[in-house]
C-alpha cells in the first residue's frame, strides 16, 4: 500500500471531499500512475483517504493511499502528481504505509479566531458544561463539548487568539473544530481560519 501525504490550502480549502477525490483521480490518470482498479461492474481507481476535511479547513499533512500495478519510484510519483495538481494542492511525500487509517483516533488543529482573547477562552472552557448541537447519523444531538475536547492551548496574537486544539478524529469519534469555533464565537460575523496539522493513534503516536 502506498501512502501519499499532501497539503490542502489556499482556494483548495473550499473543495469538497467528493471534488477532492475526483481531482486526485484525474491527477493520477494524467500523471500516468499505474494505479490498480477495483473489480466489478463499475471499476474505479483504488483510492482511500484518511478522515475527510470539512469545507473551509486547510490541511497541512493529509493522506490518501493507492495501490499500483507496477513498480514506480516514489520520487517520480510525487513529481508527476505535482505537475498535474491545481493550486492549493501539493504532494509532500510518498512512502510505504506501515499502519492503517482505522488507527486514527485524534487530530491537532490550529484555529485563529478574530476579536477573541485567551481570557475569553478560559471563561468559555471553565464553564461546568458546554452544550452544543452536533449533527450525527441519527440527526441532531446535544453534546457536552467540554467532555469531547481532548486538549487546548491558547496563543495571544494581534487581533485575536489562536487555539491549538486536540480533538477526536476517526471512525469512532469526531469533533469538528468548526463546531468548537461556532460555539465559542457564535456571532456569524466573526472571522476565523482553521487548519488540521496532524493525526494521532490511540497511544498518541503521530501518523
Amino acid at each position: 500500500m502506498i501512502r501519499i501525504a499532501f497539503e490542502k490550502n489556499s482556494t483548495a480549502i473550499y473543495m469538497s471531499h467528493l471534488d477532492l477525490m475526483r481531482c486526485m483521480t484525474r491527477a493520477l490518470s494524467r500523471a500516468e500512475i499505474p494505479v490498480k482498479y477495483t473489480e466489478g461492474f463499475n471499476p474505479h481507481p483504488y483510492l482511500v483517504f484518511a478522515a475527510p476535511l470539512a469545507l473551509g479547513i486547510a490541511g497541512e499533512r493529509e493522506y490518501f493511499e493507492i495501490k499500483i500495478t507496477e513498480e514506480m519510484p516514489f520520487d517520480e510519483i510525487k513529481q508527476r502528481l505535482n505537475e498535474t495538481l491545481p493550486q492549493g494542492l501539493k504532494i509532500l511525500d510518498v512512502f510505504e504505509a506501515e499502519n492503517d487509517f482505522n488507527e486514527i483516533e485524534s487530530a491537532d488543529y490550529r484555529v485563529f479566531v478574530e476579536g477573541k482573547t485567551t481570557d475569553d477562552w478560559k471563561e468559555f472552557f471553565n464553564a461546568e458544561t458546554i452544550p452544543a448541537e452536533k449533527k450525527t447519523k441519527r440527526g441532531m444531538e446535544t453534546i457536552d463539548m467540554k467532555q469531547e475536547i481532548l486538549g487546548c492551548e491558547t496563543e495571544a496574537v494581534e487581533n485575536g487568539v489562536i487555539l491549538h486544539l486536540h480533538l477526536p478524529c476517526g471512525n469512532r469519534r469526531n469533533l469538528s473544530p468548526l463546531l468548537v469555533v461556532k460555539t465559542f464565537a457564535p456571532d456569524e460575523e466573526t472571522y476565523y481560519t482553521a487548519a488540521r496539522t496532524g493525526f494521532f493513534d490511540e497511544k498518541g503516536n503521530r501518523f
